[in-house]
């Protein structure tokens, strides 16, 4: 009957709190929203933006792939990864790896 009590009071302590979060944090919390990917620039037309950070992408695994197909996969999920830190850019840096390439890059938020 204790554990039964505790756990009602700490499911309700757990309601109370998501209750007392801001409406735009619970929104964060259970949203569906994919970011937009960014987009891809060279070095000079990142200048003035904001660092974000660096940022890799990886190609999904394919027996059948060839190594331009992975290195796009690669260079896609790179995009995706730069735009859900909240970069609009993205300089790619460097392609290794074949078939199961992967990119790496710098990630900008330019106004």
């Amino acid at each position: 009957m204790q554990h039964k009590a505790l756990t009602i009071w700490g499911l309700a302590a757990c309601l109370a709190i998501v209750g007392g979060c801001s409406q735009g944090a619970a929104q964060k919390l259970v949203s569906t929203e994919v970011p937009a990917p960014a987009r891809l620039a060279e070095a000079g037309e990142v200048q003035g933006c904001r660092f974000v950070g660096d940022v890799t992408g990886y190609a999904k695994s394919t027996r059948s792939g060839t190594a331009s197909l992975a290195r796009l996969s690669a260079r896609d999920d790179l995009r995706q990864r730069a735009g859900a830190m909240g970069a609009t850019d993205v300089v790619v840096q460097s392609y290794k790896g074949n078939r199961r390439a992967v990119a790496t890059g710098k990630a900008y938020q330019c106004p």
